[in-house]
């Protein structure tokens, strides 16, 4: 048994490394919650919870893991700048126990040529957006598109707590019909998200969504103010969201994770930072607060925000603008990537 199981999770990397491409050098980190500017390519997934027994009052969280890797350009082909995050959203009832889950990967790859350029108006789609244009199910051992796998994997952690999803595998007996890629950051970022999930009024029977959407808007190609080099910048923003049957929010969790790439004249590409650290993660040390007007950080003006959604319906959330009444006190900062990504967590 042992050894067919080690079998079957070889086959998984390996099938892994096919599904994702060649990567020269990468980074790794998990996260918490997530936020950006305007947004260009998006996603979302939700159902109705899956309650089972729970009743009541149930905490919603979020956390995000991402990885970093980059190729060089040369006369052959172009180089690469790509980061991948995997983001998962849970509702958890008073006992630890999952309830319900949705996940998702953000794998954003910016093309750079061998003279240093790329293009800034590059858009993305998450993995769960992509559905069957993904490709995987071709080369899939069972047949399976990425949504598919990712959705079952999603639904095999209903019930379990943070310490029973630390202990899964891929090719475990309850998985191996459903999900056959690797599944190391689908663990680590549903532990994180059900270790940091708080009470923030979702009940049982409400539905769990999940939105993504990255953009590109602060990059610059050469020449640029950073010593001749282009910077290319990869920004996502995540919601969890969940609404009763009336469509009204009665939680949401917003976080944002910053991708940041030099470019040098010969399409030489390397990552600014070793890891990437959603901004609900870093906290105090995002920075923002010396800088803002109302002397809020950016965890704190995206925690405002997420609890001024509760109580509204996605239409609502689409006509709302940073600086009205009722926000500006507590959050001056943009917010049209936030309202996409919550407008699709309700999709």
């Amino acid at each position: 048994m042992k050894k067919a199981l080690a079998l079957v999770m070889v086959t998984c990397l390996a099938f892994s490394l096919v599904a994702c491409g060649g990567n020269t050098t990468s980074s790794s980190t998990p996260a918490s919650s997530t936020a950006s500017s305007s947004s260009a390519g998006s996603s979302s997934t939700s159902t109705p919870a899956s309650t089972g027994t729970a009743t009541g009052g149930l905490k919603t969280g979020m956390a995000v893991v991402s990885n970093t890797s980059t190729t060089n350009a040369d006369t052959d082909g172009a180089g690469k700048a790509q980061v991948d995050s995997t983001v998962a959203a849970v509702l958890v009832d008073s006992e630890g126990k999952i309830v319900d889950c949705k996940l998702d990967v953000a794998q954003n790859k910016v093309a750079v040529e061998a003279d240093g350029t790329f293009a800034t108006d590059t858009t993305f789609k998450s993995k769960q957006e992509q559905g069957d244009e993904y490709g995987m199910k071709a080369a899939s051992p069972i047949g399976k598109e990425w949504f598919e796998q990712a959705d079952a994997f999603a639904a095999a952690v209903v019930g379990k707590t943070a310490d029973e999803v630390s202990g899964l595998v891929a090719g475990e007996a309850d998985l191996a019909a459903t999900c056959t890629m690797a599944v190391d950051d689908f663990i680590a970022a549903v532990v994180a998200a059900v270790n940091n999930a708080k009470e923030l009024g979702a009940q049982a029977g409400d539905t769990l969504g999940l939105g993504v959407t990255s953009e590109m808007s602060h990059s610059s190609v050469l020449p640029a103010d950073n010593e001749g080099e282009g910077l290319a910048q990869v920004d996502t923003t995540y919601a969890a969201v969940t609404y009763n049957a009336e469509g009204t929010i009665s939680s949401s969790i917003i976080d944002s994770t910053q991708a940041k790439f030099t470019v040098s004249e010969e399409g030489a590409v390397a990552a600014k930072d070793a890891e990437i650290v959603s901004k609900q993660e870093q906290g105090d040390n995002y920075s923002m607060k010396a800088a803002s007007p109302i002397g809020k950080e950016w965890f704190e003006q995206a925690d405002a925000y997420a609890a001024n959604l509760v109580g509204k319906t996605a239409a609502d959330v689409a006509g709302l603008a940073g600086g009205e009444a009722d926000l500006a006190a507590t959050c001056t900062i943009s917010v049209d990537s936030f309202n996409e990504a919550v407008t699709r967590a309700m999709a």
